[in-house]
């Protein structure tokens, strides 16, 4: 990519404005997540990287990309309706710490997801969402649970937030698509107290 197209501050803006907006503009969604998805804006320095151009094309084309519009739609629209059920809660950043912590912990302990041992930590990680949702453990909120998963797991959101961070100089965030894949299939393989 040539110097020339280097993006300015205002095509960062409008880019990722327009996409917010196209994605979340006509829903009730969480509005703690719109604003923190409007403020994490590309911010191209004046003499930026190779790896930060194509950092930015890759988010540009992402971003523009039909099929991930339409998988971040569907995140949206879960989560419209579970606001529209009552869902209130704000941004849940303990709960995600608490899956990765334990996920990986049963990783590295060699844990299989479909099996018995599996059980125990599903259940501490449910805990977790009940305690920050208020809903019982029960077949029913874990078939919710897991379709709430399920919608949410698409790898291209956590690439989305590592080309930010490569364009940004931040820290690269870790996917948690492999976290989140091994409690889907726990869910799976466990969908009873």
């Amino acid at each position: 990519m040539s110097r020339q197209a280097t993006p300015s501050a205002e095509d960062c803006k409008r880019l990722i404005n327009g996409f917010v907006d196209e994605i979340f503009g006509d829903l009730d969604t969480n509005p703690d997540f719109v604003a923190m998805m409007r403020s994490a804006v590309p911010e191209m320095p004046a003499d930026p990287t190779p790896a930060q151009l194509e950092a930015w094309a890759k988010l540009s084309a992402l971003i523009q990309d039909p099929d991930f519009k339409a998988s971040v739609r569907r995140m949206a629209e879960h989560q419209a309706a579970e606001r529209a059920a009552g869902d209130q809660t704000g941004l849940h950043h303990q709960v995600t710490d608490l899956v990765r912590e334990r996920v990986q912990k049963a990783q590295a302990d060699g844990i299989e997801p479909g099996s018995p041992a599996a059980r125990p930590v599903l259940t501490h990680l449910i805990a977790g969402y009940t305690a920050t949702f208020g809903h019982p453990d029960s077949a029913e909120y874990r078939r919710k649970l897991l379709t709430r998963l399920e919608v949410a797991n698409d790898p291209r959101a956590g690439q989305y937030f590592r080309l930010l961070s490569t364009i940004n100089g931040w820290p690269a965030p870790p996917s948690l698509a492999p976290v989140f894949g091994w409690f889907i299939q726990a869910l799976r393989h466990h969908p009873t107290p």
